[in-house]
């Protein structure tokens, strides 16, 4: 059984040891992915470890996952595979930003320590889709307003000047 990635750590003390950190996230350690997620899904499974580049701390390695989405469309499951390089630089201020190794994205650190369980989830919601649907939808969806699937009622709406026409007779 894997360990779990619901661990805080020292960047800087991982980075000095060139600690390497690997684990899995189950659905109900989610916190941010909960609501998007389906509960079948299988774990996140990250593989990281700490260095340093020059005087950065940088978190290289791999995320990956079998998640379950409902497709917007027929609201079926959808298959949706994460594979993740991760090359992050640890920094605790904006102002270092033009300053990163060459291909490494921020991780802006507020404190002393990292939750290894927010990078993590953090990572994930980049790549998962802003509106999530199958190429081809395994029902058939209806095609046009008139199917008879669709209930489409038009409400006769009142003219807003129609009081102020009323006013004008008088």
């Amino acid at each position: 059984m894997s360990k779990t990635l619901q661990k805080e750590v020292d960047p800087i003390l991982c980075a000095s040891q060139e600690r390497k950190i690997s684990g899995e996230l189950s659905y109900n350690e989610l916190t941010r992915l909960k609501d998007v997620i389906e509960p079948s899904s299988q774990p996140i499974r990250a593989d990281l470890e700490f260095s340093r580049i020059g005087k950065f701390v940088v978190v290289t390695g791999r995320i990956s996952a079998s998640l379950v989405l409902q497709c917007v469309a027929c609201l079926e499951a959808l298959d949706f595979q994460v594979e993740i390089d991760v090359k992050l630089a640890i920094i605790n201020s904006e102002s270092l930003l033009n300053q990163l190794p060459d291909n490494y994205e921020p991780c802006l650190l507020e404190g002393d320590h990292l939750l290894i369980s927010e990078l993590v989830e953090s990572e994930v919601v980049l790549v998962l889709p802003d509106v999530p649907r199958h190429n081809v939808c395994p029902i058939d969806l209806p095609k046009s307003s008139s199917s008879k699937d669709f209930a489409l009622q038009m409400e006769e709406k009142k003219n807003p000047f129609d009081v102020l026409e009323s006013l004008k007779k008088h």
